[in-house]
């Protein structure tokens, strides 16, 4: 199975997005980050996550890594799963 989160999150400066999709795509089951800002105002950003990965990946685990790096989850926009052999034409 494929599972692709999309995630609203808030986040201060530091950590770099770039460490924050490193840490991110660690997590078992992640298989891909983006990051794409929303919005940067003087101590923190606004950014979207979109992870794909298997169905090993854990929501909570994803949401326990970004409260350790000081991020907070606003909202989970988009859950998207599907089977490894779907193809659709």
């Amino acid at each position: 199975m494929i599972i692709e989160y999309t995630l609203d999150i808030l986040k201060p400066h530091h950590p770099s997005n770039d460490l924050l999709a490193r840490t991110l795509k660690e997590i078992s089951g992640v298989k891909s980050v983006i990051v794409r800002v929303d919005e940067i105002d003087q101590k923190t950003t606004s950014i979207f996550v979109n992870l794909k990965g298997t169905d090993e990946m854990s929501l909570d685990i994803i949401t326990q890594t970004l409260e350790e790096l000081n991020c907070s989850l606003h909202s989970v926009d988009e859950v998207k799963v599907e089977d490894k052999d779907w193809n659709p034409i």
